[in-house]
């Protein structure tokens, strides 16, 4: 498969939400100037990458739009679903677990861990927490792709040596603070307050 670079495969992600979207309305065709007024993105950028995807639109009527999401998820994920497992179920870890989002047809929340025998063997919209001495077991037997943290930044540092342990090898980082981990080990850092920050300095003032 054609390795693309992230920017592209963001944005391609973007498409699949979108065509979900249209899908739900019935929807069934789509022009590449319709997902521009939709997502935002230029038209020309938009069709060049869909041509990515050796699929093409019929001139003045566009893309069948259940086919064109069809062939970008299969491209990208290859019928693969992505599944999650989320250390730390204080407020925002919670609020992750109820997020509609995670237990969906391509990504999936399987399981929780968290350190309060107050939390542990509860289940929150179905994913089951788990104390975090079994991840090890639990990140093995439910195949888990991607992990989450979601604990204080002082315990992340902990939590990341953790995981990597476990055999996770992508995580997302909510905690706002750096981790320290193997050059195999993919992060994504998502600190609210700098997306804010960054937002705010890059608008127009």
């Amino acid at each position: 498969m054609k390795k693309l670079p992230r920017k592209i495969i963001t944005r391609v992600l973007l498409y699949i939400r979108t065509l979900e979207g249209l899908i739900k309305e019935k929807r069934f065709l789509v022009s590449s100037k319709q997902l521009s007024e939709i997502t935002g993105l230029s038209d020309v950028k938009i069709r060049k990458d869909i041509s990515n995807f050796k699929t093409v639109g019929k001139p003045r009527i566009g893309y069948k739009t259940a086919d064109l999401k069809r062939t970008l998820e299969a491209y990208l994920l290859q019928k693969h679903v992505v599944h999650l497992v989320l250390f730390g179920v204080g407020n925002l870890g919670s609020a992750i677990l109820r997020y509609p989002g995670y237990h969906r047809e391509k990504v999936k929340l399987v399981a929780a861990f968290d350190v309060s025998d107050q939390k542990v063997g509860k289940k929150i919209d179905g994913v089951r927490i788990y104390p975090v001495e079994r991840a090890p077991e639990i990140i093995k037997r439910c195949h888990a792709d991607i992990g989450i943290i979601a604990v204080p930044k002082e315990h992340c540092q902990e939590v990341a040596d953790y995981m990597v342990l476990s055999g996770l090898t992508r995580i997302v980082n909510f905690a706002p603070t750096s981790i320290s981990v193997p050059s195999k080990v993919q992060v994504r850092n998502m600190d609210f307050t700098i997306e804010f920050l960054s937002l705010f300095c890059d608008s127009p003032k």
